[in-house]
């Protein structure tokens, strides 16, 4: 173990011209002319505040292991100069090119640099691993993606999100506002932070302006030309999380990087924490692997089994698990060799292992409240944002296809698909489909979920609105899953409209109809793992937490969840609430708040409504900051219409105050 030095506020250029401010945790030599790799991270969170206990926390853990931890703030946020004008800019992507080619450099630098992060962070692991900067040689992205257009919070499978893309952009916003650290601007701290605030655009705008996949979402993804990557990688992934299915298809195609992937039960919280548990050590797994690309120590880890995942079974479902059932599992690589696919067909209400010779037709109307006993956000996360609990209410609105109980139990590994025969009055409309596992007692758990604008049938880029006399073959993928169902319990397929708050209702009015049999085979297609002549041992896994240093002092407030329906209005609203605030021991106090609320109506869908408030204090240097950003979107059958407002306090005082105002065309969402 080594003694740890904090260099904070470290200038570090990038080719613009521009320096930005990184903190170092270096180890201390144990000899002269000791060198060590570095591990860069780079997130918009503030490094000293927002962030600065967990970055203490994991960089001087890896800093004691023999490496340079860095954390910088990219261009425009924290106390790096610049603007921050979009996320995953180019320039953004640039300046982590940069950055890592400066650390191999410098003069303790063994010449060989990795990077990791969490969400933000991992996105960026990625973006800058696909220029392949000559001394990056591995990363470490946890709960990340592959694909901005079809997985992250703005649009999931062409549907525009609400809970989620709320949650992040206001609250970014906020986050944006902050100022740099006035002991490390000096004289300028006033200057730059009103350039900041002036010049630093709402990302929201950009994300409603292009509501259909193209060049402005394939700017930081990797997707489809997985050939980028070349460095080894690691990927951590959560069942529970939003970005589970990059993990599987970054295993599948980036044939010319050496890989590994961990998926776990877990929300979007690192894995030594994280519900639903068991957790897992993954610092310790980390640095195995960075120990054997940036130390070339040969520890045996790269002739492990490349894919460990904890195969779930059932539990009965609540909101926030603090751990569900399993086994973790080892295999040689995903996909297995040994998968298998394994068909149900759509009947009567059923699910059959053949094609029905029968052939019906089932009706169902929009919904566009439907879905509040399932998760509030595509992923989970910390409170409020917690997990779908018995699917039952929700499944008495919608249709349901549920099988014999099994004889034999059945393991899923993948990514199941459904394969519907469906029809729809309006010109718009929306698909959600569940696979859930019900339990001898009826009860009815979510397995995986998947969905579709159903304009974007055959293109994300170029939708086209829906005939209503045409019945249309669409496929549509669910989320990734590990799971094996039980004996006696049944497989059940569930087809609605809609999934109030995760997505934004379709505009119209409609009637639907879904089409199964004869010359219509609708059916559930699923990835099928059968048991392995003998299980593949597990790799060494340290399943206790990691001991990582105290620091600080935080509190959370309360959270809220709450789900209210009005009898008269026919609308159902959900809000939440979340707030926490900690004293750092660099004597920043800093607390952050944020509300959401969201209403939508069945009478009337094109008429959905959606408020954030987010807060952010931070008090520092005798300076007392409140930053208060509020947003509005209300949607029209033809328009979203946005209210962004942004209020900077100092001191009591305000010190600025801007607001947005725009009308944005919707574009068959």
């Amino acid at each position: 173990m080594y003694q740890v030095q904090i260099h904070y506020n470290v200038q570090i250029p990038v080719r613009d011209g521009l320096y930005l401010s990184a903190n170092l945790f270096i180890p201390v030599a144990h000899y002269p002319n000791e060198r060590f790799p570095a591990v860069l991270e780079m997130i918009p969170y503030r490094k000293d505040g927002w962030r600065y206990i967990s970055d203490h926390q994991i960089m001087t853990y890896l800093a004691e292991r023999g490496y340079v931890g860095c954390r910088v703030d990219i261009r425009g946020t924290g106390s790096s100069p610049g603007i921050a004008l979009d996320e995953y800019t180019l320039d953004e992507t640039y300046d982590g090119y940069d950055i890592v080619e400066w650390l191999a450099q410098q003069l303790w630098s063994n010449g060989k640099v990795g990077m990791w992060g969490i969400s933000y962070g991992g996105f960026t692991s990625i973006q800058v691993a696909m220029l392949q900067p000559p001394s990056l040689k591995a990363i470490v992205p946890v709960y990340a993606t592959d694909d901005r257009y079809t997985d992250d919070v703005h649009y999931i499978g062409g549907c525009k999100t609400a809970s989620e893309m709320a949650q992040y952009a206001i609250s970014q916003l906020a986050m944006n506002a902050l100022p740099p650290r006035s002991d490390y601007a000096g004289i300028h701290w006033s200057k730059q932070w009103q350039e900041r605030l002036e010049e630093t655009p709402p990302w929201l705008l950009s994300w409603l302006r292009h509501q259909t996949d193209g060049p402005y979402w394939r700017n930081g993804s990797l997707a489809p030309d997985y050939t980028r990557i070349e460095c080894a990688m690691l990927l951590i992934g959560g069942w529970h999380d939003s970005y589970t299915n990059s993990v599987l298809r970054m295993m599948e195609h980036c044939t010319a990087a050496p890989r590994k992937a961990i998926i776990g039960n877990w929300v979007h919280q690192l894995p030594d924490y994280a519900y639903p548990g068991p957790t897992f050590d993954w610092l310790d797994a980390t640095v195995r692997f960075f120990d054997h690309w940036l130390k070339d120590e040969d520890n045996g880890i790269m002739e492990e089994p490349t894919f460990i995942f904890y195969r779930r079974e059932y539990a009965p479902p609540i909101a926030f698990p603090p751990t569900l059932p399993g086994v973790w599992q080892a295999e040689v690589g995903y996909p297995s060799p040994r998968r298998q696919e394994q068909i149900f067909y759509l009947g009567a209400q059923t699910l059959q292992p053949e094609p029905s010779q029968e052939h019906g037709v089932d009706f169902y109307p929009h919904h566009p409240t439907l879905g509040t006993a399932a998760s509030l956000c595509y992923g989970g996360g910390a409170a409020p944002n917690g997990l779908a609990r018995d699917l039952r209410p929700d499944e008495a609105l919608a249709l349901t296809y549920t099988s014999a109980p099994l004889a034999e139990p059945l393991d899923v590994v993948g990514f199941p698909q459904v394969v519907l025969h469906l029809q729809a009055t309006a010109p718009v409309a929306n698909v959600v489909v569940r696979l859930t596992d019900v339990a001898p007692d009826g009860t009815s758990a979510q397995v995986a979920v998947g969905m579709l604008n159903l304009t974007h049938r055959t293109s994300h880029s170029a939708p086209e609105s829906l005939q209503p006399e045409e019945i249309y073959a669409v496929s549509i993928t669910l989320k990734a899953t590990g799971y094996r169902f039980q004996v006696g319990h049944r497989l059940r397929v569930s087809v609605a409209s809609g999934w109030w708050p995760v997505i934004w209702p379709s505009p119209y009015p409609a009637d639907n109809y879904l089409y199964w049999g004869g010359a219509t085979p609708s059916r559930l297609i699923l990835p099928v793992l059968p048991p392995a002549p003998e299980p593949r041992p597990l790799p060494p896994m340290k399943r206790t937490p990691p001991t990582l240093i105290d620091l600080g002092e935080s509190r959370d407030e309360p959270p809220i969840w709450q789900i209210t329906q009005d009898v008269i209005q026919n609308s159902v609203t959900v809000k939440v609430f979340g707030g926490d605030s900690a004293r750092l021991p660099n004597g920043l106090v800093i607390a952050n708040s944020e509300m959401l609320e969201m209403t939508a109506y069945n009478h009337d869908p094109a008429h959905t409504r959606l408020y954030n408030e987010v807060i952010y204090e931070l008090h520092e240097f005798g300076h007392a900051i409140e930053i208060r950003a509020t947003g509005s979107i209300r949607s029209t059958a033809t328009e979203f219409h946005v209210d962004i407002q942004l209020q900077v306090l100092l001191n009591g005082t305000r010190f600025f105050e801007k607001s947005w105002l725009e009308s944005i065309p919707r574009f068959l969402v």
